[in-house]
């Protein structure tokens, strides 16, 4: 393995991607020192939300408001053509960079990390990175309990408390609220367009 090669992995629904992504992306970027971050949508998700957005759409959103040289929109889950099991993902970019990359995700994902695909191996091939989404951390005893051992190597982002989620912006855009200053002013006309009816 290439200790030197720093690289990071961002993975979801992006539906839409929002501001918080672009916060937690940069300071992944620079808490983690990382040469490289992916961000990478989700093609099909093992959970598929009723309103997800199609692939492209979501992965052109990306391409808008990610602008940082050092991140990069893969279409690796497009192009492998099968359901996105992050397992798979992290082990592309392994293999490819030589490295044990540092795996970005949210702090939501400790209430159910024993329903991913292939959870402790995941955990053996990356740096299991979470950033905070709540003041309490109320996922963490459970997370505790199911990782065991697995559970001290985690690293928490010590990024901004965000608690926005895309969840809320199509709901807000349901219910004819504003999203100003949720989304990139670039794509706010066209997720307000797609997520309205």
């Amino acid at each position: 393995m290439n200790t030197e090669n720093r690289i990071g992995i961002f993975g979801g629904s992006f539906n839409p991607p929002h501001t918080g992504h672009l916060i937690v992306a940069q300071f992944a970027v620079e808490l983690l020192n990382l040469q490289r971050l992916y961000i990478i949508p989700t093609y099909i998700p093992p959970h598929k939300p009723n309103d997800l957005a199609p692939y492209d759409l979501r992965f052109e959103w990306c391409k808008i408001i990610f602008e940082d040289q050092r991140i990069i929109v893969s279409d690796y889950e497009k192009t492998r053509q099968d359901i996105s099991y992050s397992f798979y993902t992290v082990l592309h970019f392994s293999q490819i960079h030589n490295t044990k990359p540092y795996f970005v995700t949210g702090e939501d994902t400790l209430s159910y990390i024993e329903k991913w695909y292939n959870y402790e191996e995941l955990l053996k091939i990356c740096h299991f990175v979470v950033y905070p989404r709540y003041c309490n951390r109320p996922h963490e005893m459970h997370a505790r309990e199911v990782l065991k051992e697995f559970y001290e190597q985690i690293i928490f982002l010590q990024a901004p408390l965000i608690q926005l989620s895309s969840t809320e912006i199509r709901k807000r855009v349901r219910e004819r609220k504003s999203i100003k200053g949720m989304v990139d002013s670039r794509i706010e006309k066209q997720v307000i367009e797609y997520y309205q009816f």
